[in-house]
């Protein structure tokens, strides 16, 4: 079957979702750039990278991946938000309830635009902060936190339709 090919226009919520998300890679990228001078050859790296060695710690050049990579895939979400009749969704799509569905995919695409984007700020700043030796606990309240809020997203959403 074929779905309806329906352009969804965007609220004022979207648009600042959207802004927000760009903003945060962007600022995470302007403060890598802020502090790098500042900044010792080997940092702790709070992701998986693989020159990353066995104690945690990579060159200061591996802070600048967080931000590319969060760009590139906030980038394909906010295109792939323009195509929401190729998306799964769990009822049968037809003319009657296409742009309520689209609206809330849409939605909950955008939202984990978002939390993507937060983490890379949360990334860069904890890794500036440790690289900086300023002491912080933030990484033992913010780790947990973004496994709960990217798979309650979905849920949360699902529980919308």
């Amino acid at each position: 079957m074929t779905r309806p090919k329906i352009k969804i226009e965007k609220t004022t919520i979207d648009k600042s979702i959207e802004v927000f998300t760009f903003l945060l890679i962007i600022g995470s990228a302007i403060l890598i750039g802020y502090f790098y001078n500042q900044l010792p050859e080997k940092i702790p790296i709070h992701f998986n990278w693989p020159s990353k060695d066995e104690n945690g710690f990579g060159t200061k050049n591996l802070l600048w991946t967080s931000p590319i990579i969060c760009g590139i895939i906030t980038i394909a979400v906010f295109k792939l938000n323009h195509y929401p009749w190729i998306f799964n969704y769990p009822t049968e799509i037809n003319y009657k309830n296409a742009r309520y569905n689209y609206k809330q995919a849409t939605l909950m695409l955008r939202i984990v635009g978002l939390l993507i984007a937060l983490l890379c700020f949360t990334v860069t700043v904890l890794s500036l902060l440790d690289g900086l030796e300023v002491e912080n606990n933030l990484n033992n309240y913010l780790t947990p936190l973004f496994p709960i809020l990217l798979i309650a997203t979905p849920i949360f959403s699902r529980l919308g339709y």
